[in-house]
């Protein structure tokens, strides 16, 4: 009896041993793995920060050495960049909230086994997935509609998607039909149901696809380039920044010196340029997402296994 103990022991001891070694290495793989992440966002900061001269070799830059923002003052001098700010914020305030709503109201309609034709509907609405029209269809659809150099062709043409009605509609399923029972025999009618009812308890996965068409809309510029390009007051922030890379990349590429002629303060440099218009146009969406952060893994789990 006291040697099989023994035994016992020994086997719990090598178990607990083997499961610390795992724990261990599992937290020195993620500690690894999130270095990775950050370190190039990281990186990207820095030599926005930095002057020319301090990046032109290969080295880690964990800081700058001299502190300097003309990358950022450079990308903000125009005062184009103000405007195709609020461009690009517009799209994506006006484009997010028609985008949830219709596909809010398509998946409450699809949950329904009442509705008629809802096999062909679906049908109708998955086909598109896999099958596109290409791009000059597309354009000439936009130019028959009127969109051309409008603020509506950022919009409407993403306003729907069915793989998010998809997502939306499997979350809908989990929720209780007992609270739609309920109101509808004290007399409330769809649309009090779904607003009132179905939206509230739904606030995961509508944070979830809000998160995912946010991004986006925020960071679209090849529409910009193909419907409004003679419009230079729907001009987004995107695409307005890119041009402005690609002016200083060329220019950088013609000349020497270039930013002393132009008289700028200090020389450019394309590296740091580049990592300014990266910063611009990522911060809105970083300060948004800790606000949804909470409700995104909940509603993209239940919206993909359920129903």
């Amino acid at each position: 009896m006291a040697v099989s103990k023994m035994k016992q022991h020994r086997t719990k001891m090598k178990v607990s041993t083997a499961s610390k070694v795992f724990d261990f290495c599992n937290i020195l793989f993620m500690v690894l793995f999130c270095i990775t992440i950050l370190f190039p966002f990281w990186d990207m900061i820095v030599r926005s920060f930095s002057r020319p001269q301090d990046i032109s070799y290969i080295d880690l830059n964990l800081w700058p050495k001299v502190w300097s923002i003309d990358a950022y003052s450079y990308c903000l001098k125009d005062n184009a960049i103000v405007q195709a700010f609020f461009v690009s914020v517009a799209r994506t305030v006006v484009g997010t909230f028609l985008h949830v709503i219709i596909c809010c109201m398509a998946a409450y309609s699809l949950i329904h086994s009442e509705i008629p034709f809802r096999g062909p509907i679906m049908a109708f609405f998955v086909i598109p997935m896999f099958i596109s029209g290409g791009m000059i269809p597309a354009y000439l659809n936009m130019k028959n509609l009127n969109l051309l150099n409008n603020f509506w062709v950022y919009v409407l043409p993403t306003a729907f998607s069915v793989f998010d009605c998809i997502i939306i509609r499997n979350y809908f399923f989990s929720i209780d039909k007992g609270m739609e029972e309920a109101a509808s025999i004290d007399g409330a009618n769809a649309f009090h149901i779904f607003f009132r009812i179905i939206l509230p308890v739904s606030k995961p996965v509508l944070a979830t696809v809000s998160l995912w068409q946010m991004v986006g809309q925020w960071n679209a510029w090849f529409d910009n380039m193909v419907y409004c390009r003679s419009n230079a007051n729907l001009t987004t922030l995107q695409y307005t920044l890119r041009r402005m890379l690609d002016s200083i990349t060329e220019k950088m590429n013609t000349q020497v010196g270039v930013a002393e002629a132009m008289g700028e303060l200090v020389e450019l440099n394309s590296d740091t340029v580049k990592a300014a218009t990266t910063i611009i146009v990522t911060l809105p969406i970083i300060l948004v997402y800790p606000f949804l952060q909470k409700y995104f893994v909940q509603g993209i789990m239940v919206g993909a296994v359920k129903g």
